[in-house]
């Protein structure tokens, strides 16, 4: 599954670079309508999202954004798509649009609710792809920028909720893949991990039960 929404979003990405450029094309959308005004796609995208058919709310996206690439609806509807994703659980999708909303339409005043947004998004993408990595890893070091850059934002106190947890997830991964290589009798990967999992020391600290599968479920129960 994660792959498909990987290759998915990959084809999104060529799609909106398609649109922007055809112009007046949309052909390959699946959609027979062409040079409507902006109103017309962004209801559509919203009748859309209410049936739940996200692929198709894309779809008149697409289209706004290509035939309208200028109109002041289009950040909404990042945004909206983007909330709608993180519902039907498509997070990477979600990720994608804040990314977008980010770079057209991020301003001082509206910088850290998108960051809390897309952090948001690759939080529990990792709780549903929970060995992944490298989310985590981009995760983590996304909740620390953020604290840095932005220390007295009104989303600060559920990033750094979102940080621990993310801390004692990868703490959890290292020491579950230590005492794999441990099993294993391969001695240097254990200690390799086992330092990893060292990386942070206080977190040892933090009282946490200990882990059982699922653990990555645990993590991520508010």
């Amino acid at each position: 599954m994660f792959k498909t929404m990987r290759l998915f979003l990959l084809s999104f990405c060529i799609l909106l670079f398609m649109g922007a450029c055809s112009g007046k094309s949309n052909g390959g959308l699946g959609l027979d309508e062409v040079n409507k005004p902006a109103d017309y796609w962004y209801q559509n995208m919203l009748k859309e999202i209410r049936n739940d058919d996200l692929e198709k709310a894309d779809s008149y996206f697409v289209s706004l954004q290509s035939e309208h690439l200028h109109s002041p609806l289009l950040s909404e509807a990042m945004l909206i798509l983007g909330r709608a994703h993180m519902q039907a659980e498509e997070y990477l999708l979600a990720a994608f649009y804040f990314d977008e909303f980010t770079k057209r339409f991020g301003s001082p005043e509206n910088i850290d609710f998108i960051q809390f947004l897309k952090l948001q998004a690759n939080y529990y993408a990792f709780a549903k792809q929970y060995r992944d990595q490298q989310l985590l890893k981009k995760s983590i070091q996304d909740a620390r920028d953020f604290t840095q850059k932005y220390p007295y934002s009104r989303y600060r106190p559920m990033i750094d909720t979102m940080l621990l947890r993310l801390e004692l997830a990868n703490l959890s991964f290292n020491e579950e893949i230590a005492r794999l290589y441990e099993r294993k009798k391969k001695g240097s990967g254990a200690e390799y991990y086992k330092e990893k999992a060292n990386e942070v020391p206080w977190l040892k600290e933090v009282f946490r039960d200990e882990v059982e599968s699922p653990w990555y479920q645990k993590l991520f129960e508010w």
